[in-house]
């Protein structure tokens, strides 16, 4: 088996991108002309005009995504026969040996399918991590999960069936392998 590197899929990046673009508009419509949405729920513009500058915020996010995504794909898993490497361009401490992987387990939140890494030593992992954020999201993992570790399918240009599959093939074949 050779060395497999998932990309971030740009199909879903463009739907990313067009949802982002509504969103914005939107919210600048909300901005602009927030008296005329004005009812029984709302009486208030300004609550109206500061749902709007959220829009645009966190859409605005989205759409900065979207276009960098668009533009060059990025690289978000490596497999290969030394391990599994998430997230190889933003952290170092994420590459796990597959002798140090218990297997995988498939989770649904809403319509989400989620991949969760089960690692042997959890707290290892979120004792050698320095980023203060990426700590907090490995500790809730950790917590809900028992692993520091998922991956969602869902901005992939991999299934997640596809996905578990590889996964489970590669365990197989290089868990016992130091």
């Amino acid at each position: 088996m050779d060395r497999i590197e998932i990309y971030s899929s740009k199909k879903k990046s463009l739907r990313l991108l067009i949802g982002s673009i509504v969103f914005v508009v939107l919210g600048f419509w909300l901005l602009l002309d927030a008296e005329s949405f004005i009812s029984w729920r709302a009486r208030n513009p300004i609550f109206i005009q500061g749902v709007g500058i959220v829009s645009i915020l966190f859409f605005g996010l989205g759409l900065f995504i979207g276009i960098k995504r668009l533009i060059k794909s990025e690289l978000i898993l490596i497999i290969d026969p030394k391990g599994l490497n998430i997230n190889p361009r933003k952290s170092a401490t994420e590459f796990v040996k597959w002798s140090e992987i218990n297997g995988f387990e498939e989770i649904k939140i809403q319509r989400t399918r989620i991949v969760i890494v089960g690692v042997k030593n959890p707290k290892y992992w979120l004792n050698k991590e320095t980023n203060g954020f990426k700590r907090k999201l490995m500790q809730f993992n950790i917590n809900s999960y028992n692993s520091p570790f998922n991956i969602a399918a869902s901005g992939l240009d991999i299934t997640s069936d596809k996905l578990i599959e590889t996964l489970n093939n590669y365990y197989d074949r290089y868990k016992n392998e130091a």
